[in-house]
């Protein structure tokens, strides 16, 4: 993950949406990161209003990231365990997009979400 700063300065985001009920999952995102994954391919699942893509990998399911096409380009948050011990991090905070519109959760992403390759 490349972006201006270090990864003990993000702050982690727990979300309750279907899928993050489901495969329980803490996530980081930069709007100025880039992330690349390398490797096998990727499982990939949508969420209930196919707004966003949630990838896992293929041969271990671990969940890598969920995205999705803003402006063009493919944005999304990555799973924070990837880096390390989560307990760098601040605590986490508790996210709802259920209680977003399509349109406001797009432009949430778009602010928070870096660039997202690989998956």
């Amino acid at each position: 993950m490349d972006f201006p700063g270090q990864l003990k300065d993000l702050t982690p985001r727990i979300c309750d949406c279907d899928y993050c009920k489901k495969y329980p999952s803490v996530i980081i995102s930069h709007p100025n990161s880039t992330v690349l994954f390398e490797g096998g391919k990727a499982e990939i699942r949508s969420n209930g209003d196919q707004l966003a893509r949630f990838s896992s990998c293929s041969v271990c399911k671990r969940f890598l990231a969920v995205t999705s096409v803003i402006n063009g380009q493919v944005r999304g948050a990555v799973n924070a365990e990837l880096f390390g011990d989560v307990n760098m991090y601040g605590a986490p905070k508790q996210i709802q997009p259920y209680l977003l519109s399509a349109d406001q959760k797009i432009e949430r992403w778009a602010q928070l979400w870096g660039i997202v390759a690989g998956v």
